[in-house]
């Protein structure tokens, strides 16, 4: 099946502060936003170290995430032609079609891949018909502009500096036709715009210019061979084919969204994405960690494409100095406290010197930097990749533990969380806002986070060599942190929130997902309650809890199809015509739901017992390639007629455990076919190998 969106109505919020509804394609650092009408198409360009680096919260001219610039493209001719424009998924393509009377268009527009060029094709009839691009200054907010012309070259610079910044932003466009054909009364031009940006090199200025003045027509095709290539090799890594349409469409897409966003190592994407079409973005563009910065990255590990968290830990790893003098400062402790909200290069945002967190927001909540820890220890347990580990992910973990092996209160033999909120509490709101909920004992998702901490800590040092001494302290941790509580609730048992809060919470659930903590392999009274939670809570249409809320239901076993359902309740309620999703909260957060809810439908690991079509209805087929599984296994599997076949690729020479799917099924490894007689089946693999399933009667 072919994955794209047609679009048939020009944007309604484009500028805006949130994410835009008009067709987006990029390459992981820049970006294009398609607005505008047929005769007036403003494509905007986004890129992920465009900042105006100021947090000030109450400042007349917000910083934040901006848009770099703005190319136009004239048609006066299709003033009155229908919209239309589709955005390709698989080929990372945009294309606009005109038509009016005798007269046609068609507009291409392709970010490449592999460097940051914008490539152009409009091919038109002739005569007849005439176009024009130009590139459009974006003034306002502070911003220095600069436009000239040199030659056949457009340049137009955009620019932030100030001395009260955290760090100064330029960002130059430069913009070429580079060829004119006509042919069979046809005409055919090319454009290309190239970006740079200071924090690609300091000779921005230079070598932006020089890079579009060597662009002709056989470079413009090598660009375009290299894009198709790069983008094929990204799609065969993975890919799942599904007699859902929908389901298939949104899996694509959520991962060709953060493809387009989390790929410049020294700028991960923050709320909006590079997807930015207007100065003072909501919240700053910046990274929220109460879980809107880790969610967008839920699903990559187990859709084996771990290149696009390579990105992750920098923004973590350099505010990492601001959350040491935190800790100390604030609550007398070694390592790090993270506030909610903070940027890059170890910019602080969300500055609001009235508060009562230090001028700060951390609304009441200890677990921020607990958190991050979820996708180092997805990416961890899933590749078992000592390298990054040591470069990237375990010293911030490290003074992570070191702050909680500190802040935390050993009585009754167990260890205890106080003065931390589940929910934030709402300083955001109000300066005079009095607190409430920031006394809490024992918030449920704290506990989940800091046990995962500790046992993921424990066994990276083990694989690492290093810091034996600390693990025993660790897994003490782990151990004492006592388990998930359960209480009553109209005489059904479900999760507590708080010890002093005798009540389930809508957070709950995130102790599961994507903390881990409970699981089929769970006692069967703690399973039982989260399932009554998740029924309970029921929150199927919410504004912060889509990338949580259904990836845990598909590990509680919910019902497949009511699942589903559910989704395209969603994908209809809250789809942009780009194939994101617009809640009143969140922003690229919610393209990584779907993907990551189906992966786990079809695939689970997280107990490390190896699970396929865990949660899928067996009577519709089905099938995945390249999912990873914890223990850095690659799964290839197939549902035809309720038989399964799977080959399992071993990288890194782990144990399998493996779930039986049914029964009459058999292994074959080296030559030998091993019956699945148990629920369970343990194997230890060798480094490479692969592992086939099949019915046993396909080998008889």
């Amino acid at each position: 099946m072919r994955h794209l969106f047609p679009i048939d109505k020009g944007c309604k919020t484009v500028p805006s502060t949130a994410l835009p509804d008009g067709a987006v394609t990029g390459n992981g650092d820049l970006s294009v936003i398609w607005a505008g009408t047929s005769d007036r198409v403003r494509l905007y360009v986004g890129k992920a170290d465009f900042w105006k680096a100021d947090g000030h919260f109450y400042r007349e001219h917000r910083g934040g995430i901006a848009p770099l610039g703005l190319i136009e493209i004239l048609q006066p001719q299709f003033a009155y032609a229908p919209y239309h424009v589709e955005q390709d998924i698989d080929r990372a393509v945009l294309t606009g079609t005109y038509q009016i009377e005798a007269f046609d268009a068609s507009l291409t527009v392709v970010v490449c891949a592999e460097e940051n060029t914008i490539l152009l094709e409009l091919d038109h009839s002739f005569p007849g018909l005439s176009a024009s691009v130009s590139l459009l200054p974006l003034s306002g907010n502070e911003a220095i502009v600069e436009q000239r012309t040199e030659g056949d070259m457009q340049l137009v610079l955009r620019g932030f500096d100030s001395p009260d910044l955290h760090f100064p932003t330029y960002g130059l466009c430069a913009l070429r036709e580079i060829s004119r054909t006509r042919k069979n009364g046809r005409e055919r031009i090319r454009y290309a715009v190239c970006i740079g940006t200071n924090h690609d090199t300091a000779a921005f200025r230079i070598q932006t210019p020089a890079r579009s003045a060597m662009i002709d027509d056989a470079v413009f095709d090598t660009l375009l061979a290299k894009h198709e290539r790069w983008w094929s090799d990204f799609w065969a890594k993975s890919g799942v084919s599904l007699s859902d349409e929908a389901l298939e469409l949104h899996w694509y897409t959520g991962l060709y969204i953060m493809a387009c966003c989390a790929r410049n190592p020294h700028f991960a994407p923050g709320l909006w994405g590079n997807f930015v079409t207007s100065d003072g973005m909501g919240w700053f563009g910046d990274y929220h960690l109460n879980y809107n910065y880790e969610a967008p990255f839920y699903a990559l590990t187990s859709a084996n494409h771990t290149e696009l968290i390579d990105c992750y830990m920098t923004p973590l790893n350099d505010f990492l100095p601001h959350a040491v003098r935190y800790a100390r400062e604030y609550l007398g402790c070694r390592g790090a406290f993270f506030p909610v909200g903070f940027g890059p290069l170890g910019m602080e945002t969300d500055i609001r010197p009235d508060t009562k967190e230090h001028g700060h927001l951390f609304l009441g909540q200890k677990s921020n930097a607990a958190y991050a820890a979820v996708i180092p220890m997805m990416h961890w347990y899933g590749t078992r990749d000592t390298a990054y580990a040591k470069a990237h992910s375990y010293p911030f973990l490290c003074a992570v533990a070191d702050f909680w092996e500190d802040y935390l209160v050993f009585k009754d033999g167990q260890y205890h969380i106080v003065n931390d909120a589940l929910n934030e509490v709402e300083y955001w709101s109000s300066p005079d806002y009095m607190p409430r909920g920031q006394d809490e004992r024992n918030p449920i998702i704290s506990v989940g986070l800091v046990r995962m901490l500790m046992r993921l800590l424990a066994d990276m040092a083990e694989t690492l060599g290093v810091d034996a001494d600390r693990i025993p302290r660790w897994l003490e941790i782990a151990e004492k942190l006592g388990p998930a509580k359960i209480v009553e609730q109209d005489g059904v048992p479900v999760l507590r929130g708080t010890d002093n809060v005798p009540a389930m919470r809508a957070l709950c659930l995130q102790y599961m997902y994507p903390a881990n903590q409970i699981g089929q392999y769970s006692t069967p009274e703690l399973y039982r309650a989260a399932q009554n939670s998740l029924e309970k809570i029921g929150l199927w249409d919410n504004d912060n809890l889509f990338c949580s809320f259904y990836p845990t239901a598909a590990r509680l076993g919910y019902d497949p199809d009511m699942l589903t359902d559910h989704i395209h309740t969603c994908i209809a309620a809250h789809a942009l015509p780009n194939g994101m999703f617009r809640f009143q909260g969140g922003g690229i957060e919610n393209s990584a739901a779907i993907p990551a809810t189906v992966n786990e439908m079809l695939l689970q690991s997280y107990e490390h017992i190896l699970r396929l079509f865990p949660n899928w209805n067996r009577t519709k087929d089905a099938s995945f390639h390249g999912l990873r599984a914890f223990g850095a296994f690659v799964v290839d599997a197939s549902l035809k007629n309720g038989i399964i076949h799977a080959k399992i690729y071993s990288e890194k020479a782990q144990t399998l455990r493996l779930e039986s799917p049914g029964a009459h099924y058999v292994l074959r490894r080296r030559g030998e076919v091993l019956p699945l007689t148990n629920l369970i089946t343990t194997i230890e693999t060798d480094d490479g190998e692969t592992i086939l399933l099949t019915p046993e009667e396909i080998i008889k």
